[in-house]
Formats: C-alpha cells, sequence, structure tokens
C-alpha cells in the first residue's frame, strides 16, 4: 500500500511539473524585457517546442531591430538573444530549433529584409553551437533560403511602372 501510494504521488508529481513546464505564448511587454536584457528569452522558451521558440526568438529579434541601435549595438544584443536561447534548448534539439529559426526568419519580411540581422543571428548560431556551431549554421542558413524563396515566389521583382504624362496633363 506505501509503495502504491508513493507510486501515485510520484505521478502527481511529475504531471504537476509537466503541467506548470506548458509553453505560454510571451506578452508584447516580455518581448520588449528580452530585447532590453537578453538573458530574459530563457524563461520565455520553457516548455517550447522548437517552432515555438524559434517564433519567440524571430519576435525578439524584431523588436531589436526596432530599437535606435548602432549596427554595432545591434549585431551584440541579437547575438546574446540568441545565445542564451541555444544554450536553453535540451541537448540535441539545437538543429532542430536551428531549422525552425531559418524557416520563421526566412519568411519574415522585418528580419530578411535586413541582411545585417540575418548575418548577426547565423553568426551568433555558429559561435554559440560550440563544435557544431558551424554545422547548426549552415542549417539555419539553408532554411532561410528556403523560406526565403518560398516568400518570393511569384512576386515580381521588375519595378514598377513609371507613370507617363497623358494630354493635357502639366
Amino acid at each position: 500500500m506505501k509503495t502504491t501510494l508513493l507510486g501515485m504521488v510520484g505521478v502527481m508529481m511529475i504531471s504537476a511539473l509537466s503541467v506548470s513546464a506548458a509553453f505560454t505564448e510571451p506578452t508584447d511587454a516580455q518581448l520588449t524585457a528580452a530585447a532590453n536584457d537578453p538573458a530574459a528569452i530563457a524563461a520565455l522558451l520553457v516548455g517550447a517546442s522548437s517552432e515555438q521558440a524559434a517564433q519567440v526568438i524571430k519576435a525578439v529579434v524584431v523588436q531589436i531591430a526596432a530599437m535606435d541601435l548602432t549596427a554595432s549595438a545591434q549585431g551584440t544584443k541579437i547575438s546574446a538573444v540568441v545565445a542564451a536561447a541555444f544554450s536553453s534548448v535540451p541537448a540535441g534539439s539545437a538543429s532542430l530549433l536551428a531549422a525552425n529559426l531559418g524557416t520563421a526568419c526566412g519568411a519574415s519580411v522585418a528580419v530578411s529584409g535586413n541582411p545585417a540581422v540575418v548575418s548577426s543571428i547565423q553568426s551568433a548560431i555558429a559561435t554559440s553551437g560550440g563544435s557544431a556551431g558551424a554545422a547548426l549554421a549552415e542549417t539555419f542558413g539553408t532554411a532561410y533560403t528556403k523560406a526565403k524563396a518560398e516568400q518570393t515566389a511569384g512576386k515580381d521583382d521588375s519595378a514598377p511602372p513609371v507613370a507617363t504624362g497623358y494630354p493635357g496633363q502639366k
């Protein structure tokens, strides 16, 4: 009886821990706080899947890109966010996070429209990934390129037609 009771208590504790570790979508205020203090990103990723984590990281990067910072300061903040995020993910899931982050960033006009931001993200992945950093950065780059291509597929990149005058226009 005592063993059964202890087993039931153990299952209940594990269930309670699982429930408490469920992912909660961060608020705009939390994203802004993480943009200002990159170490705060780890708390926003608790319980997140790789896809959810990638979306949170991208949202924080977008916040940083919108700040009035020098390119160097912007790159430093982005690098700190990415490094903190990759250090907080479970072992073995960094490759999946890199791929999902590449997809999220490639599909985001706010990120993909700024090559310096993309470069900062990829460099941070390479340096924070340890011995696997180069492979993680390549995974990010491949997913980014594919998502960016899908985002722009079918769009006419030619310049818009130039308006010409019509009779009577001065």
